[in-house]
């Protein structure tokens, strides 16, 4: 019975690129594959690229900002941070 594992990591859209992606993938691909203890089909790893908004909470912790939160948040001078999360899964038996 096959099962998925995954990673994701954010980047800093002003820093994001191809190249970056490339790299980035292969490190967390490198990194699951020293975690797992099943066996990896490497025919079924996924790429997902999704790009959000975070900010700075009161307490000082990054947060996803959805649309409704920042129409709401017009105003506020927090500090926000445009990222690209990078995810990827892959099955494993």
């Amino acid at each position: 019975m096959a099962k998925i594992i995954s990673a994701s990591v954010n980047v800093a859209l002003a820093e994001y690129d191809e190249s970056l992606k490339n790299h980035v993938v292969e490190l967390m691909k490198e990194s699951l594959r020293e975690k797992a203890t099943e066996y990896i089909l490497e025919n079924t790893w996924e790429v997902v690229e999704n790009k959000r908004t975070l900010s700075v909470n009161e307490d000082g912790v990054l947060e996803t900002q959805d649309e409704e939160t920042m129409a709401s948040e017009i105003s506020d001078t927090r500090e926000t941070l445009e990222v690209m999360t990078i995810g990827i899964t892959v099955k494993v038996v």
